[in-house]
């Protein structure tokens, strides 16, 4: 027993050091508690097979210890959970992915549709914030995707005293159907409800879907007395679909009566008929015959008319106690009235009966906005017409405005009612019906656009999305020469207000915005579109993107301005990228006092192999001005790029140099007239590079650049490569011209100037025949003054010697403009001993490197 007390005490010491060690372990903070796991980066997600999916993630932080998944069809609201121990996905519940383990394989996916996975992670502290969602994955093509239908009309049984119970079956449709709403009306009133999913109260809105998984539902506080019907509708990844059809009416009987003997019956009489709402334009109206009835007319109208119409055309035979009434609009309220052939004459006319409206009820307010028009054009008579779609408005549309532009114009002109001629300022509405306008003064070979905008006793709303552009026979070409191409760029409706010397076409900016992803030639422009309208659609055949994808290469989109002289990547206020019915990107406008960045996009991995279907939606003051491109693209290194530039021959360099310094040495320094000099380009040339401060190592410059001054070829590209801000690259760091790599070139000359001199020289003097010399740095001014003093010296010792041999030889050594040194020879007159002083000294100057030139 001992024995078995101390083994036990050991186990409990033995489980509390392990306690101690997960509470104060390595991974928690000093003075507190270890931190949730930070947020997980985006999941990928990948068809592992014709049924399943796998999904990889990276974990955050090593002291996790579980993961969860949760997966969604692309654009549903509701997400799924990875079970881990069946593999398969749940509604609720699931166990966790236990740590290490960052990838799995979903079983149980459907074939056809797009998924989206999204990742959190767990520590002893709890769970981290969940990643964004992943890109979408499909397996297989996509199926085409829809709304749900309307289901079959539910079934609606009276239980008991207030309660009802409805069911009903659930449709098919691509995505599957993943909830139902279930909306109960009022026979008599026409009130419509909804059936709260957790406790099945009529309530007009409010938590009212149910899962996929509950095909009927108890409806609890029904009026006893009242008839009611139910109709379902049902909701996937697309949206809601249309309601079906109304079920059979069911009424509670009163407390205290039998089933036979309902009192309380507001359902139709013979005196007031009802109507109710079906959907999709149509509604049933009911009534009693009353006796001796042979037939039965139905008038309806809209409420606040005055003129009836007759329903179906016809009157309605006996026994017949009901009709349908289509052609109706939804959200307008309706009423019915009768009349009843008895005895061969039509008398007996009903009571009104209550408003019904299908859908909601719309209430009164200026219209809303209208479907775009269409432009018609009449190549033949030379004419064009706006024809557009009115609709149901309250109060009634009474006129319809059009205006009418030239495609890329800014401002708008409008047609006038009675002369169909285009006006600056808008005059009064045309008449809403018939649904179109003739347009006059249309210039041939010109592209237009058109909008409408609608108007009722309240206002006039706003005006609808332009039209497809159309023309007068064929556009005219407004053709600008590329000064970089040579050749003509049809520029079709883009203004173009810059030089046409600096004219740059959008096809060559986009070959050259972007280096390092070098466009793939000759083929390697997918797309290229000058922006007309807000919404593209287009479709792009990728058959060889899998070995695309291998070579690594890649797809962007990029965007420029026309009314551009730069190839700078600049997107619009808002923009969406969508293929095959997933969104890929979206560009978002920046928050006040912010600068958003803008650069091309990698829009590869939302596409797929064959056939894609890409949409771009896009929101602009201006979106007339913008071009853009689907490019294939290269990544090159800087290594690669450095391989490719162009070298500057010595002697051209050399030539180039002494062109610049021409005025240089035209314009010697004379200190006194010091102040009237306008200097030009100094001499003196600096050896290291104004990037990394070192000395340069392959000395290049602009093509065009007018200094001396060269930088490091690799410096320059990978601090290009490196900076983030791509409208910011490829500038002269001396002085600031735009140099893209075409531009750079290698100087020889500098190169060998570079081989020649010591490490530890910085700067060389320019000489006037091509030769250089050496600048030490300058020394202190009492060392300075010292060697004056035994220049002086030395000076008077030369004298000496001089008048006793009658004439000196003066030997110092420079680097000629051969590449090797040489003894010049250089002799000084005896007659004149000031003006061998004074050259004494300059060449003392120049040696310690004093002899500045202004710049």
């Amino acid at each position: 027993g001992i024995c078995r007390i101390g083994s036990y005490a050991l186990h409990l010491a033995y489980l509390f050091e392990l306690w101690q060690r997960a509470s104060h372990g390595p991974g928690r903070q000093e003075h507190g508690q270890m931190p949730k796991p930070g947020q997980p980066d985006r999941p990928e997600v990948f068809a592992a097979s014709s049924s399943s999916l796998r999904i990889v993630w990276s974990i955050p932080d090593p002291e996790v210890v579980a993961s969860t998944i949760k997966v969604r069809i692309s654009g549903s609201q509701r997400f799924q959970n990875y079970d881990h121990a069946t593999g398969k996905l749940v509604s609720k519940g699931g166990s966790t992915v236990p740590a290490p383990t960052c990838e799995v394989t979903v079983e149980g996916c459907e074939e056809g549709l797009a998924y989206e996975a999204i990742v959190a992670a767990m520590n002893s502290e709890g769970w981290s914030d969940v990643s964004p969602p992943s890109l979408p994955a499909a397996i297989g093509e996509l199926k085409p995707r829809a709304k749900p239908s309307a289901p079959a009309p539910p079934k609606l049984v009276a239980v008991s005293s207030g309660k009802l119970k409805v069911s009903w079956s659930l449709p098919k449709a691509c995505p599957p159907v993943e909830a139902s709403q279930v909306q109960v009306t009022e026979v008599s009133t026409g009130l419509t409800l909804l059936v709260d999913a957790a406790n099945g109260k009529l309530v007009p809105s409010g938590r009212t879907t149910f899962a996929s998984s509950r095909c009927e539902a108890n409806i609890n506080g029904a009026a006893d007395g009242v008839e009611y019907v139910a109709a379902v509708c049902c909701r996937n990844a697309e949206g809601f679909g249309e309601y079906s059809i109304a079920s059979d009416s069911v009424a509670n009987p009163l407390a205290g009566t039998s089933g036979m003997e309902l009192v309380l019956h507001q359902g139709p009489t013979s005196e007031t008929p009802v109507m109710e709402p079906i959907g999709d334009g149509k509604m049933r109206v009911r009534w009693l015959l009353p006796e001796g009835a042979k037939s039965t007319t139905v008038k309806l109208r809209r409420v606040g008319d005055h003129n009836w119409y007759l329903c179906g055309g016809t009157a309605v035979a006996a026994p017949a106690e009901e009709t349908i009434a289509s052609g109706l609009e939804e959200g307008i309220e309706y009423e019915a009235m009768l009349s009843f052939l008895i005895n061969g004459r039509w008398c007996c006319e009903s009571g009104i009966s209550r408003p019904a409206c299908i859908g909601n009820k719309k209430l009164p307010g200026i219209p809303e906005v209208p479907k775009e028009p269409r432009i018609i054009v009449d190549q033949s008579q030379r004419e064009m017409r706006v024809r557009w779609q009115s609709f149901t408005a309250v109060p009634a549309l009474n006129g319809c405005t059009v205006r009418f532009r030239a495609v890329g114009e800014r401002t708008w002109h409008y047609v006038h009612p009675s002369t169909w001629q285009l006006s600056p300022k808008e005059g009064e509405p045309l008449p809403i019906n018939p649904n179109e306008a003739q347009v006059l003064g249309i210039t041939p070979g010109v592209r237009y656009e058109a909008c409408v905008a609608f108007r009722n006793k309240l206002g006039q709303g706003p005006f609808s999305q332009s039209s497809e552009p159309a023309c007068l026979g064929r556009p005219i070409a407004r053709l600008a020469r590329c000064q970089y191409c040579f050749t003509d760029f049809d520029l079709q409706h883009a203004q173009y207000s810059r030089s046409a010397e600096t004219f740059w076409c959008p096809l060559c900016r986009f070959r050259h915005m972007d280096p390092f992803n070098s466009v793939v030639e000759p083929y390697g422009l997918l797309f290229c579109h000058i922006v007309i309208r807000p919404n593209i659609t287009f479709s792009l055949d990728l058959p060889d993107l899998k070995s695309w994808r291998k070579e690594d290469q890649a797809i962007f989109l990029r965007m420029v301005k026309v009314d551009s002289d730069n190839c700078a990547q600049i997107w619009p206020r808002k923009l969406t990228f969508e293929a095959n019915g997933a969104e890929v990107f979206g560009i978002k406008e920046p928050e006040e006092g912010h600068v958003r960045r803008d650069v091309p996009v990698n829009v590869s991995a939302g596409l797929r192999a064959g056939l894609n279907t890409i949409t771009i939606t896009m929101e602009d003051d201006y979106i007339a001005g913008y071009a853009m491109s689907l490019v294939r693209t290269q990544s090159l290194t800087a290594q690669q790029i450095a391989s490719n530039t162009t070298q500057c021959q010595e002697e051209d360099a050399k030539a180039r140099v002494m062109s610049l310094l021409k005025d240089t040495w035209s314009n010697p320094v004379d200190e006194e007239e010091e102040e009237e000099i306008t200097c030009v380009i100094s001499n003196k040339l600096k050896l290291r590079c104004p990037l990394s401060f070192e000395r340069v190592v392959i000395p290049t410059r602009g093509e065009q650049c007018m200094h001396l001054q060269c930088f490091g070829l690799q410096a320059y590209l990978e601090s290009n490569m490196k900076m983030r801000a791509m409208n910011n690259r490829w500038t002269c760091p001396v002085c600031s011209t735009i140099l893209r790599p075409q531009d750079l070139r290698i100087d020889n000359y500098v190169l060998r100037i570079l081989d020649e001199t010591p490490d530890h020289i910085d700067e060389v003097l320019i000489m006037q025949d091509g030769s250089y010399r050496c600048i030490e740095e300058a020394p202190a001014p009492e060392q300075v003054a010292r060697e004056r003093e035994a220049a002086a010296a030395a000076a008077a010792e030369a004298a000496a010697a001089a008048a006793e041999e009658g004439e000196v030889t003066e030997m110092y050594q420079t680097i000629a403009d051969g590449g090797g040194t040489e003894q010049e020879k250089k002799t000084t007159g005896l007659g004149d001993p000031e003006a061998s002083d004074e050259e004494a000294a300059r060449a003392e100057a120049e040696d310690v490197g004093c002899n500045e030139r202004r710049e």
